[in-house]
């Protein structure tokens, strides 16, 4: 009986630990942001308390060799800042990390051809899979991340003419942008395997990473990549975004959507698409901004501020992240005022909290037409509030954990309420 006691015990120890996976993405570019915006590896520090995994980010592939490299050269090799070295040290300072490196994601976007070229031929996944071995060694990595840049889907429109809508359909799935969607997806399992086989030998981890707007059902072939993968990364972020629909601003991150034209454009659905093409559900983690997405409103936007409403292209960028279209959780927050304030000062937004926990934040500050304004600001954002919900709903379906989105863009500073990391720790609280 005792003995039965002791195995429930350890087996629900490990479900714990299993389901409190998080995740930690850092672009490394934010070490050249100035000021309270610059991140390095000491000012990751109090956020790294709250990760189970680092995942560094981006490195890239050279489109002749196919090898790794790094995208900034002056940043993270030895002659420069020597910041993948500092970065795989951090395990020093948190022993139960695990750090590893990402390739692809938004930053190697030069030519992203290459990425189906080193799939569609052995020689060159077996040049990649040797330089992913080699630098993992060099530097102490303890696994790679495959951020692989698939093309998105483009975007859908509301339109009454049929060959439109034919023509939206045949880019949404893929006719006319990568006629090869089948053969480099079983290319892409078999780089997955082999790559597998090889960091087995070395005890290094290996994860992929779902980019938004990357079509599954072209390119992720899910049941058969499970085996060889530890974990899958999620980006359920970006689904709305102002260079994709520039003058209809939306939720960027819904967990569900009211519009039954954008039923799969959610990240209830994504997460549901993987489980019912079989995927683990505790090797997934769920993907959490820590930016939000911004548009621009005109005097034909409306008064309530209620989405979808009508645009005119990104926001303005922020002064630390200089983005059109982009704000850390930092850079919001100081723009809030309270939703009782009868009057918000220049260039404040009012926030407006989703009671439903299926949509997400949202502020806004509309043209002031009395002062001759043209313009006001619309923002969908993560707070720690929205992320808690996002953890909860990741451990109520049963994932592994959750992926943050990155840490650089979280309040490395406490600025917003004076705890640094606040997304990253409510993710983490909520788990």
């Amino acid at each position: 009986m005792l003995l039965r006691l002791t195995a429930c015990l350890l087996l629900c120890c490990v479900a714990y630990l299993q389901a409190a996976r998080v995740v930690c993405y850092w672009n490394g570019k934010s070490y050249w942001r100035e000021g309270t915006a610059k991140v390095t590896t000491e000012e990751m520090k109090p956020g790294l308390s709250y990760c189970t995994h680092l995942l560094y980010g981006f490195t890239a592939i050279d489109d002749d060799d196919y090898h790794l490299e790094p995208v900034d050269k002056k940043l993270d090799l030895e002659k420069g800042k020597g910041q993948y070295r500092a970065v795989a040290e951090l395990k020093r300072a948190f022993p139960g990390l695990s750090v590893m490196l990402s390739v692809g994601g938004y930053e190697d976007n030069d030519d992203p051809e290459k990425y189906f070229e080193v799939l569609e031929k052995a020689e060159r996944r077996t040049k990649f899979i040797n330089s992913v071995s080699t630098t993992l060694k060099q530097y102490g990595f303890d696994g790679i991340d495959l951020a692989w840049q698939f093309p998105p889907q483009h975007e859908k429109y509301e339109t009454t003419s049929l060959s439109s809508i034919w023509h939206k359909i045949k880019k949404t799935f893929g006719a006319g942008v990568d006629s090869k969607a089948a053969e480099h997806k079983d290319q892409f399992v078999a780089l997955v395997r082999e790559l597998k086989a090889v960091l087995r030998a070395d005890g290094k981890l290996l994860s992929i990473a779902l980019l938004p707007h990357v079509n599954s059902t072209a390119y992720m072939d899910v049941r058969q990549l499970m085996p060889y993968v530890d974990m899958v990364n999620l980006w359920t972020t970006d689904y709305r975004t102002p260079e994709r629909s520039p003058e209809k601003a939306d939720f960027a991150t819904p967990l569900y959507f009211e519009y039954p034209r954008l039923d799969f454009q959610n990240t209830d659905y994504t997460v549901r698409y993987w489980l019912e093409h079989g995927a683990d559900g505790q090797k997934l983690n769920l993907g959490i901004a820590t930016w939000g997405r911004s548009w621009k409103l005109t005097t034909d936007s409306g008064l309530s501020g209620v989405p979808p409403l009508v645009a005119d292209g990104p926001g303005p960028a922020g002064p630390h992240t200089k983005t059109d279209g982009l704000l850390s959780y930092y850079e919001t927050c100081v723009k809030l005022v309270s939703p009782t304030n009868p009057s918000a000062p220049a260039g404040m937004i009012r926030r407006m909290t989703d009671p439903s926990k299926r949509l997400g934040t949202y502020a806004f500050r509309l043209p002031d037409r009395r002062a001759g304004e043209s313009e006001g600001l619309w923002v969908s954002f993560v707070e720690p509030e929205t992320a808690g919900y996002h953890a909860a709903y990741s451990k109520a379906k049963g994932l592994g954990g959750v992926a943050l989105l990155d840490l650089a863009l979280d309040d490395s500073r406490g600025i917003c309420d004076g705890s640094k990391f606040p997304i990253t720790r409510a993710a983490k609280l909520n788990l």
